[in-house]
Order: structure tokens, then C-alpha cells, then sequence
């Protein structure tokens, strides 16, 4: 239930971080026809795609740590088998999920002063920055819900989210066949032909 709970919410953060990428490019080709026509910018379309951004950046991180998206290095854990790989999940969700934790209180005590101050940014327009601060502070704080529950089915002996999608690259230089001939030395021979057929012409 809850595992279903913690996919539906990344789900839902995931539709958002696109209609976000959207608006984004919306406001980017808004203020580019804008510009060309007019010569100006269209007030406050800078501030939106940035606030667009953060949101798409954001707001995908859940949904990426579900699906496995995230950055895998796995030439150390390919060489032991599933015993030891287990302790390697067990000792990389730990750290990920202590960290993330630190990450969302940081967050939080950023936002909550930047809230109280009222934080804004003064351009053709004024806009608030403090509402896009509590945007960072979820979409960490999923992200690190989605950590916990990796953490926790690697305890349990289960593999984490995401682990049946990374890709595995197979080595076929092993499967080439020694006694096969050279293409490129056959085709010599070919267009040479044999030295009896030479002297012959």
C-alpha cells in the first residue's frame, strides 16, 4: 500500500515536471517571437522559465529514482555476485537516505527564512522566489521517501526501484570467431586473384 502510495505521488509529480517543461517552452518561444518583433521582452517570461525549470527539475526526481533514471556506476558491484552486491545496497541507500534527509532540512530552513523575508526578485517585474524554495523542499523530500523505501527493500532482500531497468552492456568482442577470414584480406584476393591467374593474363 504504501509502496503504491509513493509511485502515485512521483507519478503525479512527473506530470507536473512536464507541463512545467511545456510552459517553459511556451514562454521561451513567446518571448523570442516577442523580442524579434518589438525588439522587448516580454515581462516576466524570464522569471517564469526559471521557475519552470525548477519545478521540471525538481518535481522529476521521484519518478527518475522509481524508473532508475539516475546515474548508475555498476563496474565495481557487475564482478560480485548477489550477496555482496546486497551489502552494497544496503551501504548505498543508507548514506543516499542520510543525506537526503540533511538536503530536505536544509531546504526547509532555507524556505521557511525566505518565506518569512518575503524573497523576491526585482526585474521588469517583481517575482517571488519564496513559493519556488518549498517546490525543492517536495521534490527532495519524495525523493528521499523513494531512497527510505529502496534502503528498506534492500534490507528485506528485495531489489530497489528500478534495478531490472539498467541497461546491461554485453562485451562481443568475445564472440568473434578467430578462424573466420579477413573481409578486407578476401577482398584483396579477389580483385588480385590467384598468382596462377595472373600469369595466365
Amino acid at each position: 500500500m504504501l509502496e503504491k502510495a509513493l509511485r502515485g505521488v512521483s507519478i503525479v509529480l512527473a506530470i507536473i515536471a512536464t507541463l512545467s517543461i511545456i510552459v517553459l517552452m511556451l514562454a521561451i518561444a513567446l518571448d523570442v517571437t516577442f523580442r524579434f518583433t518589438t525588439g522587448a521582452s516580454v515581462p516576466g517570461m524570464l522569471e517564469l522559465a526559471e521557475s519552470c525549470l525548477v519545478v521540471a527539475v525538481f518535481f522529476g526526481l521521484a519518478w527518475a529514482g522509481i524508473q532508475g533514471e539516475h546515474i548508475a556506476v555498476t563496474l565495481v558491484a557487475n564482478r560480485f555476485g548477489p550477496r555482496v552486491n546486497r551489502v552494497f545496497d544496503l551501504v548505498t541507500w543508507t548514506v543516499s537516505t542520510a543525506f537526503l534527509a540533511w538536503l530536505v532540512y536544509a531546504s526547509i530552513e532555507r524556505a521557511r527564512a525566505a518565506t518569512a523575508l518575503g524573497e523576491s526578485r526585482f526585474g521588469l517585474i517583481e517575482w517571488p522566489l519564496y513559493p519556488w524554495r518549498w517546490v525543492i523542499v517536495i521534490g527532495l523530500a519524495a525523493l528521499l521517501l523513494v531512497s527510505l523505501a529502496n534502503l528498506l527493500r534492500s534490507a528485506m532482500g528485495r531489489e530497489p526501484y528500478g534495478t531490472s531497468t539498467v541497461p546491461v552492456t554485453v562485451d562481443r568482442t568475445l564472440d568473434v570467431d578467430d578462424d573466420a577470414p579477413d573481409p578486407a584480406q578476401t577482398h584483396r584476393t579477389a580483385v588480385a586473384g590467384t598468382p596462377e591467374e595472373n600469369r595466365t593474363n
